[in-house]
Parts: C-alpha cells; structure tokens; sequence
C-alpha cells in the first residue's frame, strides 16, 4: 500500500501526540528548570535584537535552535515567549512519528510501523520530553531533545526516500536531509556524530551493493544543504572562541564528565563540583569556566585549561581509570532501563529474542548509528538518560516485534487484531504512568515553587526600578523578572559582593535552596551593594596569587514582602580584608 494511503492515520497520530504533550506542559504550571529557563533568556535576548547572549555576554555553549525557534514564533504570533516554546516543543515531539514512522515502514512493513508509531505516542520518556535521569522524574521537562529528535529522524527519512527516488524528487530529498541534520546540529551538536555514523554505515551498504553514484551524489547534495544551515553558527563560533568548535560546551564537559558522574552516585562530591563549574578567575569579574560566556579578552583554548586547572585544585578522581569505565558501564545500562520503562523493554526484548520472521531487520541504520554514537558518548562525555533519547525509536520497532510475537500466543488470538490491543494498552500504560507522575504530590510542590518564583520575580520587579541594574543568581527568577541573568559562584559573600561589584550591579537576587551561594533564611533574599564597599572592590588590587579587597557583611536579608531590601557593607576592619 503506497505510504500516501496512510495520512490520516499518521494524521491522528500527530495530534493525539500534540494533545497529550502540551496537556502536560501545561499541567506542569509555571516551573521552569535550568536549561530551558536560559533558553528563554537567550531567546528574549534575540527578540530584544542582542543576539545569543546570556550573562551579559555572547553565549555558544547552549545551542541556538531552541530559543531561536521560540523567539520566531513569538515574534510571528505574539505569542509569550514561554508559550511559544512549549508549542515548538509539544509540535516537535508529535511530529517524531512520522519520519519514524517512514524508516520503520521501509524496514520492517506496515504493520511493524503502525505498531511502532503508535509506541512513540506514549513512550513515557518521550511523554515526559526530555527526563534527566529518566521517565520517572518529577515533572515534564522542555529541553531541545524534541526539536533535536524530530530534524535528526526527518534527516534519516528524507535521505532514505530520496535514496529511492529519480530525478527532481531525489534531489530535493537530500537537500532537505542536509537541511534537517543542520537543524538537528542547532538543536545538539551530538547530531553530528550520529548523523555522521548513519551516512557512513549506509554509504557502506551502498557501495557494497554497487550504486557508487548515489553515494556520491547523496554525499554531495546533504553536505551542501547542511554547511548552508550549520555554517553561519559555525563562523559565529570561530569568532567568538578563535578557533573551529562543534559546540562550546564540549569543553568544559569533558572535563567535568568523571567528577559528575561520582557526584550522581555521591552527593558529597557535589560542592567541589559546584565551586570548579562556577569559579571565579584571579580578577573575581568572570567566570573561568567558558560555559557561561565568552568576551574576547582571552582564547577560548586558554580559558578552557584554566578552567581544567582549577577542576584539578578542587578535585582529584578516587577511582581508578578501570573502575570510572566500569561505572560508566553500569550507568549507560541503568539509563537504558530508565528509557525503555519495563512494560516496553519487557516487549523491546521479547522482540530482540522472538526467532522467525520477527527477527528479521531488527538492526536497521538508524538504531545501529544511535547505538554506537550512545557507546562513544558514554565514554568520551558522560552518561544521562536523556542524551539517548534517540535510541526510542529502535526500541519501539523491537517492542513492536515483540508485541507481534506475543499476539500470536494462543490465549491472545481470541482478541480482535490482538497486536493493536496490546499497542494500546502499552500506550495508555505511558500516558497513565506520566500523568500519575504530573498530578503527584512532588508535581504539585514542583507547580508551588514555579508559581510562587513567578509571583516574587513580579513582585520585585515592580518594586526596583527599571534603570537599575539588577543581578539574578538563577535564570526563573531573572525570566520571570525580565532581568538579565548572572551566575554567583557557591563562593564567600566577599567573592560575590566582589563579582557583582566589577559587574556594576545595584541589587543582587538571591533564593534559597538549589545552588545559592550563601545559607539564606528567607525564600528570596534582596542585598543592595554598598556604593563605598563597590568602589572599594573596582580599586583593590587582584594579583594572581592573592585578592585583597575589603571583606563584605550582610547586614540583614529581606524577603519579598519586607523590600526594600537589605544591604551589604564594609566590615569595621575593611583595609584589612583579603579572602
């Protein structure tokens, strides 16, 4: 049956998939967690005509498609910013399903396919639209895997049909693959390696069968359109960091990899972790590590070894290289089973052992390209659940094989179509498991603490003017707010009063719990900088070995509803100072 015939069907998958991820983006309230609160700041920052920026400075460790979608939308409906990106996002997760939808179907038939789609819609961890560590997590997460997944999946399927096609066709085909890889990189630069290992083992398979043309002309078509879509963010990289990079966060990942992954099984780890990830250079006015923006004064390789440097004084590895190997292992397969959920890993492995005609095209491109780049991520970067989200879909053509097999079981055989009640019911499965999770008591603290940032973001930002400058030490508050944000470092008052001095901010925000860099007795703390203590710290003196500057005290802390807030001052013995 020509794959024209099923639009309706694929239809109502799309939009059942649109409905259930946006109704639980909406459940989900005004919480914003890390990422996805910078990506709004970085998208207002677009929308305000300052490029991708963020900390006051240019920004290229976080990808750029996601708050350039959002800031597009918003700018075409009107659309709050928020709004708008969780419609990108809800709309990319349902749109997954069609091109793997398309790649199952030419692999493994109709039925496989329709099976497998109708998985995708309730895949718990593809519900939940990017989980950090797992399907299990306390709310839905909008982060760039959707928007990722769905150009990385629309790459492989415009390739393979216009693998299939002659003429005019085929070349558009593959330079909307190109196109859709080059989006996919601007979503997560790890599109790159799987995308890259998807052309080589399907490029083999072509020579293998003699079609040396197409491979050259596949090749040639997809890398045009994909250096047309990539190559301006990669000249925008190269300027900014004074050297070719794939990504700017690949850096300080890499270097931090071994220490997080002891932190996840650790918790003690964690302030060392904190103090190398946000530390202060010599001058206390940035940041060392690169993640949180660039300004030109210092080579990006330059910043990167410091920032190495700096990880080396805080921290040194109590594993040997065998046993951080063997644990990322462990990690890799725990991240697997968080993805793949039992009920579908249960049908994913009765599909990988069913012999027969089910066992037949169980590894197409696709799942041995997201294989292999999942090994090498887990090695070279670290293990997190969410970063092999692209491995979904595999599984669900191996749970669709499963659930197959297991509906020719006698005692299934009496159902109607057997293989499609078992598909529902895995798919009710993941939507109920979800929606138990968004209507849960830790959901519910969850949707408490968004709304009531929200409400004192507001609430200060009415009472400080808009002419001064502000410094949030937490990207909700600063979105909800409308200031710009700024990282404070898990430092003493003086580095931070010092940091904020040589940034010429008025007030500094700051929440308790999460990372807040001092022990807070109030919910939201305001401090106003001491102007004598401020010109005191832009004069000291910063060597590389030692910092004197005057030593700061908190004078009293407010919370929302006792602004104006407290201040910061000079310690009686002030010219003594020094950290």
């Amino acid at each position: 049956m020509p794959w024209r015939a099923h639009w309706r069907e694929l239809a109502t998958l799309v939009a059942v998939a649109f409905l259930i991820r946006i109704s639980f983006l909406a459940l989900r309230g005004d919480y914003l967690d890390w990422d996805e609160a910078l990506y709004l700041l970085i998208a207002r920052s677009v929308l305000d005509g300052d490029g991708l920026a963020v900390n006051g400075l240019p920004h290229i460790a976080l990808s750029p498609l996601v708050p350039l979608a959002s800031a597009l939308v918003s700018a075409v409906t009107r659309l709050e910013i928020l709004t708008a990106q969780r419609l990108v996002i809800a709309a990319a997760g349902a749109l997954l399903v069609v091109p793997v939808w398309y790649l199952i179907r030419i692999n493994s038939g109709d039925r496989i396919a329709g099976i497998s789609a109708l998985l995708i819609v309730g895949w718990t961890a593809l519900i939940d639209v990017g989980p950090r560590f797992g399907p299990m997590w306390r709310h839905v997460y909008a982060g760039s895997e959707p928007l990722y997944l769905f150009a990385l999946f629309s790459a492989f399927a415009c390739g393979e049909f216009g693998l299939r096609q002659r003429g005019i066709p085929r070349t558009v085909s593959l330079l909307a693959a190109g196109v859709s890889l080059g989006l996919a990189y601007l979503a997560r630069p790890e599109a790159v390696v799987v995308g890259g290992l998807y052309a080589i083992f399907r490029g083999i398979s072509l020579l293998r069968g003699g079609e040396t043309r197409a491979v050259s002309v596949a090749a040639g078509l997809t890398a045009i359109s994909f250096l047309v879509v990539a190559a301006p963010y990669l000249l925008h990289m190269r300027q900014l960091a004074d050297s070719w990079t794939l990504s700017g966060k690949l850096g300080p990942t890499r270097a931090t990899g071994d220490l997080y992954e002891e932190v996840v099984r650790d918790d003690g780890k964690m302030l060392p972790y904190l103090e190398a990830w946000w530390a202060l250079d010599e001058a206390h006015d940035r940041m060392v590590n690169p993640y949180w923006g660039l300004d030109g004064d210092e080579p990006f390789e330059l910043r990167l070894d410091k920032y190495e440097k700096v990880l080396a004084a805080k921290w040194t590895p109590d594993s040997s290289t065998g046993q951080r190997a063997g644990g990322r292992m462990l990690d890799y397969f725990q991240a697997l089973w968080l993805l793949t959920f039992p009920l579908f890993g249960v049908f994913a492995l009765l599909g990988l052992l069913s012999r027969g005609r089910y066992a037949s095209g169980l590894f197409p491109f696709f799942v041995l390209a997201g294989l292999t780049a999942s090994l090498l991520t887990s090695w070279q970067v670290f293990v997190l659940p969410r970063f092999f989200l692209y491995l979904i879909p595999g599984f669900a053509l191996w749970a669709a094989h499963g659930v197959v097999f297991a509906s020719g079981l006698r005692w299934l055989r009496r159902l109607p179509d057997p293989g499609r009640v078992i598909a529902f019911a895995l798919l009710a499965t993941g939507i109920g498991v979800a929606a138990v999770r968004t209507v849960s008591h830790e959901a519910g603290v969850v949707r408490e603490v968004g709304s009531k940032d929200r409400t004192a973001a507001e609430r200060l930002a009415e009472a400080i003017s808009s002419d001064r400058a502000v410094m949030s030490w937490h990207p909700r508050l600063a979105y909800w707010g409308e200031w710009e944000w700024r990282a404070l470092p898990v430092a003493t008052l003086d580095a931070v009063a010092h940091y904020a001095a040589y940034r010429q901010v008025d007030f500094m925000l700051l929440a308790r719990g999460a990372y807040s860099p001092l022990a807070l007795e109030s919910d939201y703390v305001i401090i106003s900088l001491d102007p004598v203590l401020a010109g005191a710290y832009l004069e000291s003196v910063a060597t590389p070995t030692q910092h004197v500057h005057p030593r700061a005290t908190l004078l009293s802390v407010a919370d929302v509803a006792g602004f104006p807030a407290g201040r910061i001052a000079p310690a009686e013995d002030a010219e003594s100072g020094g950290e």
